[in-house]
């Protein structure tokens, strides 16, 4: 009966968080309440629907250069919905699962996870309380704790419902969970072919441009892309593999073709060996399991197509490789980054100065302001901040930093909002300005998607005054004309605002602008709703945000003891999907793959600080974890 109450409060506490997300939306807090709702309505009428739509929204469902959420995302609802859904149907089951009768090694690491978890988020509050935040926004505050540490509670939240599921029928959840996991590759390769499209050209590898897909999260750096990469190819794999008739096999090769595509544009050389790697784990062990969970079983058409396939992607790599300097080049500077990066991880590690930081790490999403206070070295390249001020009509205004000391930094951190294009207008903007000391403010209108930028028009306003009176400025941007691009591939636009000399700062307030003579809507141009809708991104320098390495963020924020449960889990699910009892299910070798993927790509690059890659690789560990033993007949039922 307690389990029943607890899984109750469970659900009605997601389905409340859900809706006050919703209700909060930047956009359309309406609409994102309504889709909430039926979203729940629909994973409480089909309760395993979820290993299916959770997954395939992971990798798309997120609108953060427009919303300006950093924090929180659309994902967040998709996944407390189905949280609540699953939640609230075990408690009004009558009988409990079978899982629920005994207690299991696992579930006392499940209950470390737990307590490392709160344990994370009370050092962060209790850090922030010693050391005041930098001015630079939701990283150096407890929203970034929260970020951080949600992934890991969503993941734990969602064990009852794997093991549900699981019970159900052990053949069906892995067929609907690799489904989700394509559905989310398939929108997550038309996403990149859209980017791609619109800014470098899809057949241009000679350039620096490197696909970043819809993974917002990198507007400060990281390895998004690279651990969705990672983690959910070897699933493209498994929809090769279990397709049953021509027009099936043949969606499931023209994707694997995409995302062979994909994976060479990333330029990533950590998503080269991790998805090779990943691809060869699938490789071994499917040749460990019954002939008929081959590739090359079926019918000659299946093997024949399945050797031009390997031809196909062979000769793909190949072409592409010879067409781009740039890869060779990043191949080239292998040796030499990873002095830098040790460089840094030794930087990142430094900040642990007490045997308790050892132990229990410095709090969940406190690196960034830890190593930004080591030396100037690691300063950050900017800052935005909504303060109030009640003499000014709306009542907020915007405080824009530069970087503190560092001339190279100068300009490297802006904030930007998505805009409308008028193919061939010139952009004229119009704000109040106002400074305590002489300083520059770059304004651009530019194509941009995340990280790169195409063609921008620009102004440099020079503030040489230090008056520290508002005053209102008018002037036209110069640039070549924007262009709206393919019509399937149509360009994004932002405004952009940067404070390109050190130590500056300036406030701004009441935002408009134009194209030619019409108008161009601007979305809180006073910050009366904060930084709503308004969204920072950083160029090339990404130092303070992300310690590049999976095991080192464990210990650094977590510490050492929540690293050491994280490790015998992750041990623990590759010998069980590799050499354990589960290693005859049929999604085995693709799990399998996939963690040890993502542990390899790891070495390399941080994953826990990007939160939606960070739960799917949570959930696939904590799936693999509860596959039961293979039946010993087919027959003989999903039940073990």
């Amino acid at each position: 009966m307690a389990r029943r109450g607890t899984h109750a409060l469970t659900g009605l506490a997601c389905a409340a968080l859900a809706l006050w997300l919703a209700g909060r939306h930047p956009l359309a807090p309406a609409l994102a309440s309504a889709l909430c709702l039926l979203w729940l309505a629909v994973a409480s009428r089909w309760p395993r629907l979820w290993l299916i739509v959770v997954p395939a929204g992971m990798p798309c469902l997120s609108l953060a250069p427009w919303t300006g959420w950093i924090a929180a995302d659309e994902t967040d609802l998709l996944v407390l919905a189905a949280l609540a859904a699953g939640h609230v149907r075990l408690a009004m089951r009558s009988t409990p699962s079978l899982d629920d009768a005994g207690w299991r090694w696992r579930d006392a690491l499940w209950l470390a996870l737990g307590l490392s978890l709160l344990a994370g988020l009370w050092l962060a509050w209790t850090d922030l309380q010693r050391l005041p935040p930098h001015a630079s926004g939701p990283y150096t505050s407890f929203e970034n704790s929260l970020r951080v540490g949600k992934s890991l509670g969503y993941a734990l939240l969602a064990v009852p419902l794997l093991r549900d599921a699981l019970q159900r029928s052990t053949v069906w959840s892995q067929r609907w969970l690799a489904c989700g996991l394509v559905a989310g590759l398939a929108a997550f390769a038309l996403g990149v072919l859209w980017e791609r499209g619109a800014l470098p050209g899809l057949l241009n590898f000679a350039s620096d441009y490197r696909t970043a897909g819809l993974f917002w999260e990198m507007h400060v750096g990281g390895a998004a892309i690279d651990g969705y990469l990672a983690l959910a190819v070897p699933f493209a794999v498994w929809a090769v593999v279990s397709a049953r008739r021509p027009l099936a096999w043949a969606a499931a090769a023209v994707l694997a073709l995409v995302l062979a595509y994909v994976c060479l544009t990333t330029f990533a050389r950590g998503v080269y060996g991790a998805v090779a790697g990943g691809l060869a784990v699938v490789g071994l062990l499917l040749h460990r399991q019954p002939r008929r969970a081959l590739a090359d079983a079926g019918p000659p058409w299946r093997r024949r197509a399945n050797a031009v396939l390997r031809v196909l992607l062979v000769t793909q790599v190949l072409l592409m490789a010879l067409a781009s300097s740039f890869l060779f080049d990043r191949l080239g500077d292998t040796k030499e980054d990873f002095g830098s990066r040790l460089s840094h991880w030794m930087r990142g590690v430094s900040v642990l100065q007490t045997p308790t930081a050892w132990l229990a790490g410095v709090g969940l999403g406190r690196l960034p302001e830890h190593y930004a206070d080591i030396d100037r070295a690691g300063e950050f390249p900017g800052a935005a901040v909504a303060l109030a001020d009640t003499a000014r009509p709306g009542g907020h205004f915007l405080r824009l930093y530069g970087p503190p000391t560092r001339p190279q930094l100068a300009g490297r951190y802006a904030l930007t909002q998505q805009v409308t294009l008028l193919p061939g207008a010139r952009y004229r903007v119009g704000l109040d300005v106002r400074m305590a000391q002489p300083t520059r403010l770059r304004i651009l209108v530019c194509e941009r998607h995340l990280l790169y930028e195409g063609d921008c028009q620009v102004r440099h306003l020079t503030l040489r005054g230090a008056s520290g009176a508002w005053q209102h400025v008018e002037m036209d941007l110069a640039g070549p004309p924007l262009a709206a691009g393919a019509a399937w591939a149509p360009r994004r636009v932002s405004l952009e605002l940067a404070v390109t000399r050190p130590g500056g700062a300036v406030d701004l307030d009441n935002l408009s602008l134009t194209a030619g003579a019409r108008p161009v809507a601007l979305r809180n141009p006073g910050f009366e709703q904060g930084l709503a809708q308004w969204f920072p991104v950083v160029d090339s320098y990404f130092l303070p945000w992300h310690i590049d390495n999976l095991y080192l963020e464990w210990l650094i924020e977590r510490g050492l003891l929540a690293l050491l449960v994280f490790a015998v889990l992750v041990a623990a699910a590759l010998w069980r999907v590799s050499f354990g009892v589960a290693r005859g299910q049929p999604l085995a070798p693709y799990l399998a793959a996939a963690l040890s993927g993502v542990c390899a790509l790891g070495l390399v690059s941080s994953v826990m600080d990007m939160p939606r890659v960070a739960f799917l690789f949570l959930l696939l560990l904590f799936f693999a974890l509860h596959l039961p033993q293979m039946p010993a007949e087919p027959g003989s039922g999903a039940h073990v």
